[in-house]
């Protein structure tokens, strides 16, 4: 499996949009992508404006048709226009992967 940690600045003043327009697609890749396991977005309560993403996917070959979707294409520039800043980093999961509780 491979996790892909997303670091972004948000342009200031656009954070309660960045918010709505990330976890709708959040919600569209679950829907979507059988590949894409997981796709948290969490927010700093000290620094509004900085965001991590959590996305989970099963390979590369998943992470490739997530990069490929009509989705994903779509999204680009939209959120583009929200981030100021951006750094994404992808791993390789140690863990198992799966929730501990529920």
């Amino acid at each position: 499996m491979r996790a892909i940690l997303a670091y972004l600045i948000v342009k200031p003043g656009l954070e309660a949009e960045f918010q709505r327009q990330m976890t709708a697609q959040a919600q569209r890749c679950l829907a979507n992508e059988p590949g894409c396991l997981q796709f948290d977005v969490v927010q700093d309560p000290k620094a509004p404006a900085r965001f991590v993403m959590l996305e989970v996917y099963t390979d590369d070959a998943a992470i490739k048709a997530h990069q490929e979707s009509q989705h994903f294409k779509d999204f680009r520039p939209v959120v583009s226009e929200l981030v100021a800043e951006r750094k994404v980093e992808v791993f390789h999961m140690v863990s198992d992967g799966k929730a501990k509780r529920t």
